[in-house]
C-alpha cells in the first residue's frame, strides 16, 4: 500500500488524514499500520419505483478468507437464521486475495500470489470446497471475474505492467486459458481489481498503480479489446461496483477516501457524475449495491464505521447514516456482500485485538437504506487480515 498523497488526474479529492465520516475518528494506528504493510487494500433516465423485497429464510453459503492466512472457511447462512460453519477447510496456499464463484453457484476460484496459479473446485451441497484442477498464471494475482454466461471469465495480475488473463470454464468446472492475456495498456498499471458489466458486453478494470478505471469491450468469445476508455480515479482506485441494472458504476479510492460515481452509456463507456468523488472513511473497500440499484455500502478499512448512500437516479449520491461495524472500538470492516434479497448485507473486518483474526456480520437493510446491525450474527472465523476479495456470497444451488 503506497502512502503517497499527491492528487493527480482529478480535482477535488481528499487525502488519508482528513476526517471523512460523520464526526467520528479513524482507527488510525491498525489502519495506517496496514497501509504501510499490505499492497492491496482494486445522466440517466428516471428509474421506476421497486418495492422493497422482505427479508429470505432462502439458504446461501458464504466463504470467506485471510490475506495472511492459508484456506477458505464457509457458513451456512440466510437473511434472518445464524450462520453455521460449512465442514472442512479448503486449502489454498497464502498470501491470498482473489476468490470468486461460478455464476451458477457450482464452482469456486482462489488464486494465491505466491504460487500463481488459479484453483478450481466444487462446491457441494452442504457447500464444502473440493479442488480440481489449477492453471498456471502469469504473475501476481489479484482479482477474478466471471461473466454472466457462466463461461467466461477474467483473472487479473500483475503488481506493475498488469495484465487481464481470459479464461473459460468447462463443464466440469476447470478453468483454462481462453487465448493471450491482454496488458491493461500502461506502463505503471498494476494490482487491477476488476467487474463485468451485468450484459456481460464490458470489463470495467481499477489500476491502482495507474490510479485509473480502464474500460474494455468483451467479444462474443470471451477475448477482450484493448483499452477503449481511460479515466482519472483517485489514490489507490479499488473493486468496481456495478449496479445490477448496469447503469451505474462507483469506485473506492483508498488513499484518498473517496467514493467516485460514474454514469454507464449504451456502448459501456463512463461519464462522471456531478459532485463525484464522494467522501467516505479511511481506507474505503469492497462496495455492494442492493439488487434494486437504490443503495450503496462502503466498508472502511482504516475506520470502524460503514459508509451508506442513497443511489439518486441520475448516479449521484445522497449519504446516508453512518454505522460502526462492530460495538467494540478499532475493530474495522473491509469487504461486503449483498444477499439476493437486498435485505441483509454481509461484512467482513478484522480485530486487531485478536492478533488480525476475521470477523463476519449481518445488518439488515431497512426500506430507507439504513443498516441494522445484528450482533448474535457475528463469527469469527480462524482466518487473518480481510484484505482484497476476501468475501463471497454464493446462493445454495
Amino acid at each position: 500500500m503506497t502512502t503517497d498523497s499527491t492528487v493527480t488526474g482529478h480535482e477535488g479529492m481528499q487525502v488519508v488524514g482528513a476526517n471523512t465520516g460523520t464526526g467520528r475518528t479513524g482507527r488510525t494506528g491498525w489502519g495506517m499500520a496496514l497501509a504501510a504493510t499490505v499492497v492491496l487494500g482494486c445522466a440517466a433516465a428516471a428509474q421506476p419505483a421497486v418495492a422493497a423485497p422482505a427479508a429470505s429464510d432462502a439458504g446461501y453459503h458464504i466463504y470467506a478468507h485471510g490475506f495472511m492466512s492459508d484456506g477458505i472457511v464457509g457458513f451456512s447462512a440466510s437473511d434472518t437464521g445464524q450462520p453455521s460453519p460449512i465442514p472442512r477447510r479448503a486449502a489454498t496456499g497464502m498470501p491470498n486475495w482473489a476468490q470468486a464463484p461460478s455464476p451458477d453457484g457450482r464452482f469456486f476460484y482462489a488464486a494465491p500470489t505466491t504460487d500463481p496459479r488459479l484453483i478450481s473446485y466444487t462446491i457441494g451441497p452442504d457447500g464444502g470446497l473440493s479442488p480440481l484442477a489449477s492453471m498456471p498464471l502469469p504473475d501476481t494475482p489479484v482479482d477474478i471475474a466471471f461473466a454472466p454466461n457462466g463461461r467466461d471469465g477474467f483473472v487479473t495480475v500483475g503488481a506493475v505492467n498488469a495484465a487481464i488473463v481470459p479464461i473459460r470454464i468447462g463443464s466440469d468446472g476447470v478453468a483454462v486459458h481462453n487465448g493471450s492475456a491482454v496488458p491493461v495498456g500502461g506502463a505503471i498499471d498494476g494490482l487491477g481489481s476488476a467487474a463485468v458489466s451485468p450484459d456481460g458486453r464490458n470489463l470495467y478494470v481499477a489500476s491502482v498503480t495507474g490510479r485509473q478505471l480502464v474500460v474494455f469491450d468483451i467479444r462474443a468469445d470471451g477475448t477482450l479489446s484493448e483499452a477503449k476508455q481511460r479515466l482519472a480515479g483517485g489514490i489507490n482506485p479499488l473493486y468496481p461496483a456495478i449496479t445490477a441494472d448496469g447503469r451505474h458504476l462507483f469506485i473506492t479510492n483508498e488513499l484518498s477516501a473517496t467514493v467516485q460515481a460514474f454514469n454507464r452509456a449504451e456502448d459501456g463507456t463512463l461519464s462522471e457524475v456531478a459532485g463525484s468523488p464522494y467522501p467516505a472513511g479511511l481506507l474505503p473497500h469492497i462496495a455492494s449495491t442492493t439488487p434494486d440499484g437504490r443503495y450503496l455500502y462502503v466498508p472502511n478499512m482504516g475506520s470502524s464505521f460503514i459508509s451508506s448512500y442513497a443511489i439518486q437516479p441520475d448516479g449521484t449520491l445522497r449519504r446516508l447514516p453512518d454505522v460502526d461495524f462492530a460495538p467494540e472500538p478499532g475493530v474495522n470492516s473491509e469487504s461486503s456482500v449483498m444477499s439476493p434479497s437486498g435485505k441483509a448485507l454481509w461484512v467482513l473486518g478484522t480485530d486487531p485485538a485478536r492478533a488480525g483474526e476475521e470477523v463476519l456480520r449481518r445488518f439488515a437493510i431497512g426500506d430507507d437504506g439504513t443498516l441494522v446491525r445484528d450482533d448474535s450474527t457475528a463469527r469469527y472465523t480462524g482466518t487473518t487480515v480481510a484484505d482484497g476479495r476476501t468475501l463471497t456470497l454464493v446462493p445454495a444451488v
